[in-house]
């Protein structure tokens, strides 16, 4: 992959942070206009394989990502920016990217919950968590108590940060192989 792709996959990754963090959603036509120019982009460089690298990019990045918008940790637009992020990376990279994404957002989810522990004025969620091991220990069945109304990991935050972290982490890592 050309340098000039990370560099327009890059810009793509700022607009869709900005989108993300002022209005907490990504726009539906921003997905199309990052998948129809990731699917183009593949088709210029490697004609009808790169299409379909493509496409099995986007597919790849709607299945990394679906598990946790089924369970209510991310949302749609976040697994339809995974995708659109396959249709330039192919099905490898952007499982690599993904999987990179979802540890960058564990980081920062456990960074939310850190500050629980610094910040008087929130509330914390270790009892809550202390109650789910409690549980597990006792009756050997894991439960989810959720986030009480104020509490720290009830907030969301803007997961497309966390994509677009991982995404660029992904294309460092990869950087030396651009040539």
């Amino acid at each position: 992959m050309s340098q000039q792709v990370y560099l327009i996959l890059g810009a793509y990754l700022l607009v869709s942070i900005y989108w993300d963090i002022s209005t907490r959603r990504i726009p539906n036509i921003l997905i199309m206009t990052g998948a129809t120019v990731g699917i183009l982009l593949q088709g210029w460089a490697a004609g009808a394989g790169g299409v379909l690298a493509a496409i099995y990019g986007l597919l790849v990045g709607l299945a990394i990502l679906m598990p946790g918008y089924l369970m209510g940790f991310t949302g749609a637009g976040d697994v339809k920016l995974m995708a659109a992020i396959g249709t330039f990376l192919g099905p490898l990279g952007v499982l690599q990217a993904g999987l990179a994404s979802i540890a960058v957002g564990g980081i920062i989810a456990l960074l939310f919950a850190i500050s629980a522990l610094f910040n008087r004025t929130a509330m914390s969620p270790w009892s809550r968590y202390g109650l789910m091991l409690k549980t597990l220990a006792i009756t050997g069945k894991p439960i989810y108590i959720a986030p009480k109304e104020g509490e720290v990991m009830g907030r969301k935050f803007p997961f497309a940060v966390s994509i677009a972290i991982g995404t660029t982490g992904w294309m460092l890592w990869q950087w030396p192989l651009v040539g």
